[in-house]
């Protein structure tokens, strides 16, 4: 076992204290202390560096002042003092951002294609384009902290390599030779449901849950797995994956893939294995169709919803995870989510649903760009040491 050294300590205490910032900020140090167990003393001097790094800065005088001595000021994550970028990739649409370290997004540009059946062509356009928008905005290189990816498929996170994306008719790619070439920064990349489910662990509604499944909505059916507060992956990491799944269509009705009963394929009425890039506008189209009250449109939104109901059913028989998670753009469509939410309030109770059953409006590029925040807090060894030097006197330990 690696020996932890006391400069380790240092930096990995500095990485507590700025990920108390960053998650429950803006925070009085008297507060970062007691959810630490670090020494005020140890906070105030690892709080000097980060603001002298120009990580953090200082806000308004805390609500609760103490009666005698210095007020208490709130330290927050400085806006603009680091940058990062997100890429996001599946069937149903395509998109870049740049985003600052508060996770507030600065520019976001949604990318076409005529075909996505060229992976390099596709991720490289998508590289490109964030480069020259981060060159649009004046950004300087060197504060560039981070690229997230989050991309259907079953994604090798070790190496950054996506092993193979079923819906996109994609085998083996090189995600970080392709984005490297028009960014020097750390790449993150992971497949969109896992990326969703971290940043609503990291961020969001499942902060204190620690077994937590999700299913994101599209085109296709994915999902994520949480066990312990950690990703399952799977063999050759293709947990979450379930477009061999056979479902029934409708009561009694023979067995089909999941995506062509639950998924915006099904939707659409498709009996292809996987979408093509024109299918995404006919499912936003349909949708809308369904929302101005086209009966027929609904029906069929409403089944597609009550199977995956099913699906969700099913999962949680076997895994019983102490929260459910719903996401993905076929949400939006109120039939849909309609037909889910009635089919799992027919077997489940009320007050479970209440307390274990979230929905979660989150894009893909946002959980892409929540990636890289995330991997910069808390995977990311050199990130803390890039942001400055730490002080020698910042303690190594907690008492």
């Amino acid at each position: 076992m690696r020996h932890r050294s006391q400069a380790d300590s240092k930096l990995s205490n500095r990485r507590r204290v700025l990920a108390e910032i960053h998650l429950n900020g803006p925070i009085a140090r008297s507060r970062i202390a007691a959810n630490t167990g670090l020494t005020p003393a140890s906070i105030s001097r690892i709080a000097r560096s980060l603001i002298d790094s120009g990580l953090i800065e200082e806000g308004e005088p805390a609500a609760i002042e103490p009666r005698v001595g210095r007020k208490f000021v709130d330290l927050r994550i400085r806006p603009g003092s680091r940058y990062l970028s997100a890429i996001a990739i599946n069937a149903f649409r395509q998109d870049v951002v740049v985003a600052d370290f508060t996770n507030r997004i600065v520019a976001h540009r949604r990318l076409r294609f005529p075909d996505l059946n060229d992976a390099e062509a596709v991720i490289e356009t998508c590289a490109s384009t964030l480069a020259l928008l981060i060159d649009e905005l004046d950004i300087d290189r060197r504060a560039l902290s981070g690229c997230g990816i989050a991309i259907t498929g079953a994604v090798d996170t070790s190496v950054n390599r996506l092993r193979s994306a079923p819906a996109l008719g994609w085998g083996d790619v090189d995600l970080q030779s392709i984005v490297l070439r028009h960014l020097d920064c750390p790449i993150h990349s992971d497949n969109i449901p896992n990326a969703k489910n971290l940043a609503a662990h990291c961020f969001g509604p499942t902060r204190k849950a620690d077994h937590v499944l999700l299913f994101n909505a599209s085109l296709a059916i994915g999902c994520s797995l949480m066990i312990e507060g950690r990703l399952f992956r799977g063999h050759e990491c293709r947990a979450g994956m379930i477009e061999s799944m056979r479902i029934p269509q409708g009561e009694g009705g023979r067995l089909l893939p999941v995506d062509r009963v639950a998924g915006g394929i099904g939707v659409l009425g498709e009996t292809k294995e996987r979408p093509d890039a024109g299918d995404a506008e006919r499912l936003v189209d349909l949708m809308a169709k369904a929302e101005a009250g086209d009966a027929g449109y609904c029906e069929r939104l409403r089944s597609a919803g009550r199977s995956l109901g099913t699906v969700i059913l099913n999962a949680d028989s076997l895994l019983h995870p102490d929260r459910l998670l719903l996401s993905g753009p076929l949400l939006d469509a109120s039939a849909y989510l309609e037909g889910a939410l009635e089919e799992i309030a027919r077997w489940m109770p009320q007050h479970t649903i209440k307390d274990r059953l979230a929905i979660v409006p989150m894009t893909s590029y946002e959980a892409a760009q929540s990636l890289a925040v995330h991997a910069l807090l808390f995977r990311d060894e050199g990130f803390v040491r890039r942001c400055g030097p730490s002080s020698s006197n910042e303690e190594g330990s907690p008492p």
